[in-house]
């Protein structure tokens, strides 16, 4: 197979991934500052529109907290939104995984403020009517329909805030969590409704009015143009179908797929996409995989593990199967190399990204892949990766074995890698596998003194 190496990197590169490194870090601190400022002008709108002042009537307090509550909450769910639009800028620069985890956080971040935003207000006005909470309540949505409108909003922010739960997420499909998700737009419209209703920015307040509208326009703007125009031009222009398929090891498939005009989608060896094969189970089903080699002008090409579901269905994916993809995902590549030396340590599956990476290894490079499975017929590639340790002196360690220790008994744990890898202080380390082996392994590369910011990893989970 031919792979194209345009992207390695040479020790004349370092100093050039370094500033990029740095000119990233700086375009990431104008964007917190950015999001700070718009939050301290949402607390500002609102001491202008008498925030302060109505905590002197009765049940003012609470009201007036919870006018502040609920537009930071609101603030809090279209950064959530923006977090997940794919801007490529911000996606290159965190990687589609820790933006998941942004995500999540700024969501949970999100239901607990409009949830104090609910009780604070209800409480605020049954002070001041003199009636019970749920009198009150009842009075909510008996008689405003804007209000009612704000409680499904919550209830339905409420539910996806569940279903994000790690637990919950264990229990259900991608599929599921992923259209129950969904619902999170028309729960931002059912909000932005009630705020246009009674929200003191809309109802006095021309300037105010222009910018959080604003705010929503950009946010819808961004969503529609990267998250439905984008992929709709990719998938015309390029035109994927599936060209042939390869069993690798005892449920694990590579498939090659063909499209047209593949080297202006300028992917990266490590990078991932979100697939979807037409068939008739499956058009509606989209899942990541990362590209286990390098791409070519001509083909892209993935490896999946049969682990139920569309994986398991994948296993006999027809040739001739059209094929639509989004990306490329990822900042799991050689551009966060910033040393000549480099350990990748791959679990199971893990290997695959790390596989088209190795594909960038210069010759002299220094270069350890310690690649963990539990079985001798579980290794996959196994034919390229010795044809790489002879081709490009690329050190290999098959850990094969189901014994798992801790962190000093472990054929991952911290003697191990010191013994195999003495100088792996003075490495870049690539890590990939199940989110267990990445925490252990990070856990343990700590403990060996090398710095987190030479860690480099990604998570798959939805």
């Amino acid at each position: 197979m031919t792979v194209t190496t345009a992207r390695v990197t040479p020790a004349g590169q370092i100093e050039r991934l370094r500033a990029d490194r740095k000119q990233s870090a700086d375009r990431a601190w104008i964007v917190e500052m950015i999001v700070v400022v718009n939050a301290a002008l949402i607390g500002g709108m609102w001491i202008r529109h008498g925030g302060v002042d109505a905590a002197r009537a009765p049940g003012g307090i609470a009201t007036a907290a919870g006018q502040l509550t609920g537009l930071l909450g609101t603030y809090a769910v279209l950064l959530e939104l923006l977090l997940m639009g794919r801007l490529p800028w911000l996606e290159r620069h965190a990687g589609l995984d820790r933006l998941a985890i942004w995500h999540r956080w700024t969501g949970t971040l999100a239901v607990t403020l409009l949830v104090a935003h609910t009780i604070l207000v209800t409480a605020g006005y049954a002070a001041a009517d003199r009636l019970s909470l749920w009198a009150q309540t009842r009075d909510f949505v008996s008689n405003y329909a804007d209000v009612l409108m704000a409680f499904v909003a919550l209830g339905l922010l409420l539910v996806i805030g569940v279903t994000s739960a790690r637990a919950a997420r264990r229990r259900l499909n991608r599929e599921t969590w992923y259209f129950v998700h969904l619902y999170a737009y028309l729960a931002v419209a059912l909000g932005f409704a009630h705020q246009l209703a009674v929200g003191n920015d809309f109802v006095g307040d021309p300037i105010a009015r222009v910018w959080w509208v604003t705010l929503y326009l950009a946010v819808i703007a961004i969503l529609v143009i990267w998250r439905v125009v984008m992929p709709w031009r990719f998938n015309a222009r390029h035109r994927l179908k599936v060209k042939s398929v390869v069993h690798e090891a005892p449920g694990v498939v590579t498939i090659n797929i063909a499209g047209r005009g593949l080297k202006a989608i300028r992917a990266e060896p490590g990078q991932f996409f979100i697939w979807r094969f037409m068939t008739r189970g499956g058009w509606w089903k989209a899942h990541p995989f990362s590209l286990s080699a390098a791409p070519t002008a001509t083909s892209l090409r993935i490896t999946v593990k049969d682990l139920g579901d569309t994986t398991h269905e994948l296993q006999s994916i027809r040739r001739g199967t059209p094929v639509l993809a989004e990306g490329p995902f990822g900042a799991f590549t050689a551009h966060r190399r910033i040393r000549r030396a480099a350990l990748f340590i791959a679990g199971g599956i893990g290997i695959t990204p790390i596989r088209a990476m190795l594909d960038t290894v210069p010759r002299d490079a220094r270069c350890t892949l310690l690649y963990r499975v539990n079985r001798d017929e579980d290794i996959v590639f196994a034919k390229e990766l010795d044809d790489m340790a002879t081709r490009n002196g690329v050190e290999v360690h098959y850990l094969v074995g189901t014994d798992i220790g801790d962190d000093e008994s472990d054929q991952l744990g911290a003697p191990a890698i010191a013994r195999l890898v003495p100088d792996v202080r003075e490495r870049d380390c690539f890590v990939c596998g199940p989110p267990a082996l990445i925490d252990a392994v990070r856990r343990r590369l700590r403990a060996l003194g090398v710095p987190d910011a030479s860690v480099n990893f990604e998570r798959f989970e939805f």
